[in-house]
């Protein structure tokens, strides 16, 4: 049963980052075991009911969800063997970590906070996205609109600079038509960091997976869609987009691909 993850799981993440290495690891194995992987499979487990209420194509298997600590570093510049953060990432069975649209929730020593998104270019979901902006505006809107989502999560991603919106796009969405992909974040307050060590972090959990439902199950229906006109997206430059956020101005967190590896 979830009792909470304690300070010392925070105490062991600072050690592997200030000391990255096997000798580090192999000598505080039983703390990480402890304080880490068996609490977050507690997490886990006791979150996989909220999550096929969301979805029950989510796989919610903890090997599947929780993250690895120890880092794939054969295609990267970066050899540190361990991550300083991790994870749990609520993605469908075979999907990869470019692709669709998914749910996540991690910590690290200086960081906690939960979000939904594509942390990849998905130009077919992104596409049929645009089309659904045009066809049928009042669907996005109230997935962004949601109760307990808009305004506490920040809506961002790389925009396309030269793509032409079009005029039928309404205000308040037009924003979202050039975008290259779609993250929402919520990074935890102060309140979240205290709940972190008790069971009832179990219910803030819980209450995060809701806000983000409407967007994820949106996105999953827009992926399935079968659209198949040519979009404005061929008018993109060449040149790397420009990362621009959306929605709430509040600093944020904004993760990485590389950093949701399992």
């Amino acid at each position: 049963m979830f009792e909470g993850i304690r300070k010392e799981a925070i105490d062991f993440l600072i050690g592997i980052k200030l000391n990255n290495n096997e000798t580090y690891y192999r000598d505080h194995l039983d703390v990480y075991e402890k304080e880490i992987k068996i609490p977050m499979r507690e997490l886990c487990a006791a979150l996989a009911s909220t999550v096929h209420a969301v979805d029950p194509d989510l796989d919610t298997r903890p090997g599947s969800v929780i993250s690895r600590l120890r880092r794939d570093t054969r295609f990267t510049q970066d050899k540190s063997p361990f991550r300083d953060h991790v994870w749990m990432g609520w993605r469908y069975p075979g999907e990869r970590r470019s692709e669709g649209f998914h749910m996540y929730w991690g910590f690290g020593p200086s960081w906690m906070g939960w979000g939904c998104g594509s942390y990849g270019t998905d130009r077919p979901l992104m596409d049929n996205f645009r089309q659904t902006l045009i066809r049928e505006p009042d669907r996005v809107r109230d997935a962004i609109y949601a109760k307990n989502f808009q305004g506490r999560y920040v809506i961002s991603g790389e925009h396309y600079k030269k793509m032409t919106v079009p005029e039928s796009v309404p205000e308040g969405l037009r924003s979202f038509y050039t975008l290259k992909y779609l993250n929402a974040d919520l990074n935890a307050t102060e309140e979240d960091w205290h709940l972190l060590q008790t069971s009832e972090f179990l219910e803030r959990m819980i209450e995060e997976i809701n806000a983000m439902a409407p967007l994820l199950c949106l996105m999953k229906e827009i992926r399935a869609g079968d659209i198949a006109t040519p979009l404005e997206a061929k008018q993109a430059e060449s040149e790397p987009p420009v990362a621009e956020p959306t929605g709430s101005t509040g600093k944020v967190v904004v993760r990485r691909l590389e950093e949701f590896e399992f």
